[in-house]
């Protein structure tokens, strides 16, 4: 069994890094060397790999031509070998590899993208979740129970922060349309992303939007919503507008429940 296990380990320091030590194990003939036959399973191992983060991140792959992502690809195997059972996980560093290593002009960009589409990735696979909230479900609750209102929401949902326009560039590689100038700001825009009926949803936030929702989602209760709005709403408005916000929320089926606790 020990052997079993030792011949393992040397084919697999052969696929990573391209370690010869299992070379001696594995026999020649007229046809076929053995550093030809490995050579099958060493190429096959890096063309499985490409195609994965080609799936997790197309529009990356189509921004960069498929010959400089096989490149960027390769490198980043380099640098980050794949160290998990699944596959799925495999790409789960590139946003770093492209952020601390990658050379190119582009990386600021490039690293955004993949954020985001690794941010697709992660909300299309999270946990289902019952029936979220609907509008009459609000209604039913009294006046007096509003300002100690807590939200949860949805398992499929987060939001990033980000400088350049890559959501909708992604959105135009996807879709084969015309793709829009990469443009930078220089205060980043934050852009909600959830999953809806098996369909990746996303749009960008106001500031004061962002700033509540994030507050939502970390347990504040409706009265201090309002009371931190108050630095970009009158306070006339500022319990229509977290009202408003909450409307969408539900309207983008979001809000999973309220509760007072």
């Amino acid at each position: 069994m020990s052997h079993l296990r030792d011949l393992q380990l040397r084919f697999q320091h052969y696929l990573i890094d391209g370690s010869n030590d299992i070379e001696q194990d594995i026999t020649s003939t007229e046809n076929a060397l053995a550093e030809h036959r490995l050579g099958t399973y060493y190429n096959a191992y890096r063309i499985r790999l490409i195609d994965c983060l080609a799936v997790d991140y197309s529009a990356l792959q189509k921004y960069l031509g498929r010959e400089a992502f096989e490149n960027l690809a390769l490198d980043y195997l380099h640098n980050f070998p794949s160290s998990d059972p699944s596959v799925r996980w495999f790409g789960r560093n590139l946003p770093a590899y492209l952020d601390n290593i990658y050379g190119g002009e582009d990386a600021g960009f490039l690293q955004e993208l993949a954020r985001y589409e690794w941010a697709q990735t992660l909300i299309f696979d999270a946990a289902d979740h019952p029936q979220p909230l609907q509008l009459e479900d609000v209604a039913a609750v009294p006046a007096e129970a509003w300002p100690e209102l807590r939200f949860k929401f949805i398992p499929a949902l987060t939001w990033l922060d980000l400088h350049w326009n890559v959501p909708l560039i992604e959105n135009a590689l996807d879709t084969d349309a015309e793709v829009p100038t990469k443009q930078r700001a220089e205060i980043p825009q934050r852009w909600m992303l959830w999953r809806r009926d098996l369909k990746i949803q996303w749009r960008s936030l106001e500031v004061h939007e962002a700033w509540a929702i994030d507050q939502a989602a970390n347990g504040a209760n409706f009265a201090a919503i309002c009371e931190g709005l108050l630095e970009w709403i009158d306070e006339s408005q500022v319990g229509l507008v977290a009202a408003g916000f909450l409307k969408q929320w539900i309207g983008d089926q979001l809000v999973l429940s309220l509760g007072n606790d």
